[in-house]
């Protein structure tokens, strides 16, 4: 006999995160999930609510429910001492070094990039971020590296919008669409003040063992002293950072690209050249 009292209200909200799980990036519906744990549409409702409100579910636009930032946070420790965290370290701190500026690494979580690390730069102007912040994806460096590199259906459900213009220069509709096009044709993202305005950051996709978008890499700094010209002077070295860490997480190129690279989508030009460290 087991030992301890089971809940078998844990038990439940378990198996619907698990089902939530088992969906990947395409999501689930309330009624897939009251139809899979086989409860009643109040039931899981009552359940997913709650969930909801701690975080360990996101639901998107059209109502699909995913994995919520709540489980990243808790991931941390393994992200830290095994994981990504550990692998991309090196290369972030490498990249101050180069740059002078402050680096960071996010995850996918949802239609967000949320911050796992930060180097800090030297520099007494620095950017005020923390670690567990959520950002959109379709206005920052990080984001739009990630959000170039997803399945087009995917892709389509976030740039469909609504879209959030946080500032003047944000990209929505075709200009989202054209960027897009252009981050995949250089293996980079620049975010140009669209985020925040005098900020402008540059950022680099990494990808697992399975070929996703999962991660990603931005140097970011006041514009006034980071131009674009400067994004593009740091590409060669940081795509090749990119796909170092990538390899140590287990992605496997294909003939030879780099992950930053992939493989493009369907009439879509691949990411240019990176040479290997």
């Amino acid at each position: 006999m087991q030992g301890g009292r089971k809940s078998s209200s844990v038990d439940k909200a378990f198996e619907l995160i698990q089902a939530v799980s088992e969906t990947g990036r395409a999501g689930i519906t309330l009624g897939e999930l009251a139809r899979h744990a086989g409860v009643a549409v109040s039931t899981a409702h009552r359940y997913v609510t709650s969930l909801l409100e701690l975080g360990v579910l996101d639901r998107d636009a059209a109502g699909s429910y995913h994995l919520g930032v709540t489980l990243v946070t808790l991931a941390g420790q393994y992200l830290e001492e095994d994981g990504l965290r550990a692998a991309a370290r090196p290369y972030l701190v490498a990249l101050v070094e180069l740059s002078g500026e402050t680096v960071h690494l996010g995850i996918l979580a949802g239609n967000r990039i949320v911050y796992i690390d930060k180097v800090e730069s030297a520099k007494s102007v620095r950017l005020v971020s923390r670690i567990g912040s959520r950002v959109p994806l379709h206005c920052t460096a990080m984001g739009k590296a990630v959000l170039a590199l997803l399945d087009e259906r995917r892709r389509a459900e976030i740039t469909a919008g609504p879209l959030d213009r946080r500032t003047p220069r944000t990209l929505t509709g075709d200009a989202l669409l054209d960027e897009l096009d252009a981050v995949r044709a250089r293996g980079f993202a620049i975010d140009d003040e669209e985020n925040e305005e005098g900020v402008r950051c540059f950022g680099l996709p990494i990808m697992n063992a399975s070929g996703q978008p999962v991660a990603a890499f931005s140097v970011s700094a006041p514009a006034n002293r980071f131009s674009v010209e400067d994004c593009h002077r740091l590409a060669p070295s940081a795509l090749a950072m990119a796909a170092e860490i990538s390899r140590r997480i287990g992605y496997v190129a294909k003939n030879g690209n780099s992950p930053a690279r992939g493989e493009p989508a369907a009439g879509r030009a691949p990411y240019a050249e990176a040479r290997d460290p």
